[in-house]
């Protein structure tokens, strides 16, 4: 039977069964010190961060940690960054509304269009704003970033084929580190009443799968100051 996800001494989330291993638990493991390998930065070089997880996780507040624990400069982002505008060096005071989930399903040409369009955006302001950034020694962050059209994909009005977003996302610039806030679905339907149980663990397990071997996942139930800590660490800043 398939074991329920458990906090490890590290705050990070890991797989255990009750009666018998998981083999997948033997490449969560390899697959998290692959994410560490892979995100270690030079010493005084920026990064780029994403952070992901469903609406009430806390990924606003786990980004504002990170940001006062870094010693230098900053950015930050919500979905994709503005080719026009300069990066805000923070999340703004109040917090942009959750992406609105469900709706009658649309057109899958129309959907396929807008993956498209998102990610040639997303191309452009990586080019013109984000690897600027990074390489000026600015600790990028950003919130979901182009994962969205994999884990919620409704939310983002894409009807296409799974297989077309996740395709999309091994073309697209890679983050340095993405941090996946996982929960229990308890405890975020308490602070997003609009969304149900079901809905929160389909999201859950959405993220938990998301095809970047770059991803760490860390317990939202700890405090945001102690995961940016860790975050940092991840990246060796």
């Amino acid at each position: 039977m398939r074991g329920r996800p458990r906090e490890d001494e590290n705050g990070m989330m890991s797989n255990t069964q009750e009666h018998h291993s998981d083999p997948r638990q033997g490449i969560g493991r390899v697959a998290r010190r692959a994410a560490s390998k892979a995100a270690r930065v030079r010493p005084g070089a920026g990064a780029f961060v994403v952070v992901v997880g469903p609406d009430g996780v806390g990924k606003t507040s786990v980004a504002r940690a990170l940001i006062a624990c870094h010693v230098g400069s900053t950015a930050y982002f919500h979905f994709l960054p503005s080719i026009w505008r300069t990066l805000r060096p923070a999340p703004p005071d109040v917090e942009t509304l959750p992406l609105r989930k469900g709706g009658t399903p649309g057109w899958r040409v129309v959907g396929c269009i807008r993956l498209a369009h998102g990610a040639a955006r997303a191309w452009l302001a990586h080019a013109s704003r984000i690897r600027p950034a990074v390489r000026r020694g600015t600790l990028v962050v950003g919130d979901r970033w182009i994962y969205g059209y994999v884990a919620q994909p409704d939310a983002l009005r894409f009807y296409g084929p799974s297989w077309l977003a996740v395709a999309a996302l091994r073309v697209m610039p890679r983050p340095d580190l993405v941090v996946n806030l996982s929960a229990s679905p308890e405890l975020i339907r308490s602070r997003k009443q609009e969304l149900t149980l079901r809905d929160i663990a389909r999201e859950l397990d959405a993220w938990s799968r998301l095809p970047e071997p770059r991803t760490v996942t860390f317990a939202a139930s700890e405090p945001p100051d102690l995961i940016a800590r860790r975050i940092l660490d991840e990246l060796g800043m």
